[in-house]
């Protein structure tokens, strides 16, 4: 099957941003702000543990008046994560989201994060170059 694209094409080339489970809530949204991203994956100690958005910033810490300058990522990030490996075919990955109810996936090559993929990147026309 000819053009069938995959996940780790999608983030190839891009800047993975990440944040880390000790940094404030208040750090994460600012930083999702200065590049434009709706979610991050979390890590601790160099290990995927999971993944924080706009939707946790909202029920989770806004909703239940939390202060985001003291309340660290880790303490409101979504865990139990679903991932994607690099070589999944983007209609596999869309359907996975879809499934899942989720918006934002990792991708990974083994066990290092390689970016991350949204619902709207897996949505995009394709630009096929024939």
């Amino acid at each position: 099957m000819n053009g069938v694209k995959k996940v780790g094409e999608i983030v190839k080339g891009q800047p993975v941003y990440i944040v880390q489970e000790s940094n404030s809530v208040l750090d994460a949204a600012r930083y999702m702000t200065e590049y434009q991203v709706g979610a991050v994956p979390v890590l601790s100690e160099g290990q995927l543990t999971g993944i924080f958005s706009e939707r946790d910033l909202m029920t989770r810490v806004i909703a239940q008046g939390l202060d985001p300058a003291l309340t660290s990522v880790g303490e409101v990030m979504t865990r139990n994560v679903a991932i994607l490996d690099q070589d999944t075919t983007c209609q596999d990955a869309l359907a996975q989201m879809k499934q899942l109810h989720v918006r934002h996936m990792p991708v990974m090559a083994g066990k290092r994060i390689i970016g991350c993929v949204s619902i709207r990147d897996l949505q995009k026309p394709e630009e096929e170059e024939d």
